[in-house]
């Protein structure tokens, strides 16, 4: 089977990538590799799913995402139109892409601990991606020095942040073979394809594999963090929540459309993550200009 791990090669005359997304024409997956990724979605909104984190991304979305971090930006728009229309801009360098001691130096001390701290992945809030967005839809243009100062300047005012939060647990490891990581990319590439049909459940995973139930619950658990009924419901209750806030559809064909076939399931699971029913989530999202 295909791993899941990608080699990014930048073009001759540049020692790292950045490149509007609309270029790729394949949908993301689930992957991962050894370049620090920095995206900027600047419109569209879907899952992000960053190690064991998993949630919700809208306009003005900027992630740090370390090396080897499996990674994916699931769009709703590519699950409901059939192709992936979110606007982004993405860099990817090595981390030792300026020498092996270049971020050592005194004064690349606060970038370097924040490259240490994106081994998590790092949100951070829209008032910072939308100033350093522009710059990285900019920095597409640029050449040359002036493109590495760009990326430098960038990742500088990013380490100054007080705002910015981990992603993944501290604790996540993820799968442990390069084996294990192309099993379950697949399985979470099968999962976000199919989550909001309501005849979809997490024990046809098992056969996807040709494990048992026990042994794949074992397994997906271990690679995620979670068990594969909870990482379903978490990307199930994160479309309703963009839904309810997005659209004026009644809450039970939200619930419908989001993979729950029964009214009651769909309540329950939504206030067990969200502490609140999809009907007050809706209301206090309308009276607050965001979700409680």
């Amino acid at each position: 089977m295909k791993p899941s791990f990608e080699k990014l090669v930048p073009d001759a005359d540049q020692s790292f990538r950045c490149f509007d997304r609309a270029t790729l024409t394949a949908p993301l997956k689930w992957h991962r590799h050894p370049e620090v990724e920095l995206t900027y979605v600047e419109s569209g909104s879907g899952s992000r799913l960053v190690g064991d984190h998993i949630g919700e991304y809208s306009d003005h979305d900027l992630v740090l995402v370390g090396s080897n971090l499996p990674h994916t930006w699931s769009s709703d728009a590519f699950r409901d139109k059939k192709y992936d229309l979110h606007a982004a801009t993405v860099v990817q360098f090595r981390p030792d892409f300026l020498g092996t001691e270049f971020f050592e130096v005194a004064e690349m001390k606060q970038v370097r601990q924040m490259l240490d701290d994106a081994s998590s992945g790092l949100w951070f809030p829209a008032t910072e991606a939308h100033i350093i967005g522009k710059r990285m839809n900019a920095m597409i243009s640029l050449t040359g020095g002036e493109r590495l100062l760009s990326l430098l300047s960038c990742l500088h005012d990013l380490s100054q942040s007080a705002a910015s939060k981990p992603l993944a647990s501290s604790g996540y490891t993820g799968p442990a073979t390069q084996e294990a990581e192309s099993r379950i990319r697949i399985v979470c590439d099968h999962i976000q394809q199919n989550f909001s049909d309501p005849e979809f459940s997490a024990s046809e995973l098992a056969d996807l594999l040709y494990m048992n139930a026990s042994a794949f619950s074992r397994f997906f658990k271990q690679a995620t963090g979670r068990t594969p009924s909870s990482y379903i419901n978490e990307l199930r209750i994160g479309y309703a929540c963009r839904q309810l806030i997005e659209t004026d559809r009644g809450i039970l064909q939200i619930g419908f459309d989001s993979g729950f076939s029964s009214t009651s399931y769909f309540n329950r699971t939504f206030r067990a993550l969200r502490d609140l029913t999809p009907r007050e989530y809706r209301a206090e999202y309308a009276k607050f200009g965001e979700p409680a």
